[in-house]
């Protein structure tokens, strides 16, 4: 069954990169067929700029990530990389972090390398433990749709972004008031901007109701060709950290309780190690694992936590500097 939703997926796909295509090859044909007219090259340009703007483009790192060297950080990669062999997932080819975001991701950046981003704000302030099941919990969640499922629901979210999102833009209604009043009897008739405004918006949310079904159809498809695959990455994160772990950690995440106090540590001027220490003690009457591990033992001692708190020192001292943003 997941073999034939799969093949579904990728047939719809096809379908949404072949009417991406189709842009641009009429717009093609129309500067050809008319090359005569200048008319007819401008509206050329613009079908083919809009099959051009749909084409999909590679998933890029976020621009606050920062990849770090193998050789500055072996001892993260060296985890990163047992947590996914025990997960069953392919190892990263990269390591990066972010010094205000908590969450963790992994993801594949370009066309084949995949990247494991860690949020400094929670790792520094998780144990060795916490560390694996952190880890063990990001890659059961990934999901890769490919090159060509992805592209599709790339170029469907910029095609329902660009129809159903669309509202007044209020610094270009300020120069269409100040063009009015400048060129009074010779301008157009007031109320016009809104108008054409108005009907723009309602024209993309008729055309947008086709592509919220073709994207929702695909969302659909996707999940479920692909449930088996997360539900056998799950079954071997569970034998790396229990499912009581990885939902009190996931709740610690969403619940934020850990910030706080790291926020004032941080403002009062503590040092990374003090910070650590105090929220590492602080944690541990937040999460309750009653001594329930997962069974591969050894993917993190907390000797080589410690080593992995050395190799990032230089980016924790950096990054509280700017905890106090963090929300």
């Amino acid at each position: 069954m997941d073999t034939l939703l799969r093949i579904a997926a990728l047939l719809l796909s096809l379908v949404v990169h072949a009417l991406t295509l189709a842009f641009v090859v009429i717009g093609c044909w129309i500067i050809y067929a008319n090359s005569n007219f200048l008319v007819f090259w401008l509206v050329g340009l613009v079908v083919a700029g809009v099959g051009v703007l749909l084409l999909p483009r590679s998933r890029r790192l976020p621009a606050d990530a920062e990849s770090l060297a193998r050789t500055s950080a072996s001892e993260l990669y060296g985890v990163a990389e047992r947590v996914a062999q025990a997960v069953g997932v392919e190892p990263p080819a990269t390591v990066a972090i972010r010094d205000l975001t908590v969450a963790s991701a992994y993801m594949r950046v370009g066309r084949r390398r995949r990247v494991l981003v860690i949020g400094l704000p929670l790792w520094l302030v998780l144990s060795a433990r916490q560390r694996v099941v952190l880890l063990a919990g990001t890659y059961a969640e990934a999901r890769d749709d490919g090159l060509i499922v992805g592209g599709a629901l790339s170029t469907l979210a910029v095609w329902r972004e660009s129809l159903l999102q669309g509202e007044s833009a209020p610094r270009r209604e300020e120069a269409h008031t100040r063009i009015g009043a400048t060129l009074g009897s010779f301008a157009t008739p007031a109320g016009t901007y809104e108008g054409m405004g108005s009907i723009g918006r309602g024209l993309g949310k008729v055309l947008g109701l086709p592509v919220l079904l073709l994207e929702w159809t695909l969302i659909r498809l996707v999940r479920s060709g692909s449930s088996g695959a997360a539900r056998q990455r799950l079954a071997r994160a569970h034998g790396v950290a229990t499912e009581v772990e990885l939902a009190e950690l996931a709740e610690l995440v969403r619940g934020g309780r850990f910030l706080a106090p790291v926020q004032a540590a941080a403002l009062r001027g503590a040092s990374v190690p003090e910070i650590r220490q105090s929220a590492c003690a602080r944690l541990e009457t937040l999460v309750s694992y009653g001594g329930a591990h997962g069974t591969e033992p050894g993917l993190l001692t907390e000797d080589a936590s410690d080593r992995i708190d050395n190799e990032l020192s230089g980016h924790y001292a950096r990054a509280i500097k700017g905890f106090g943003l963090l929300v």
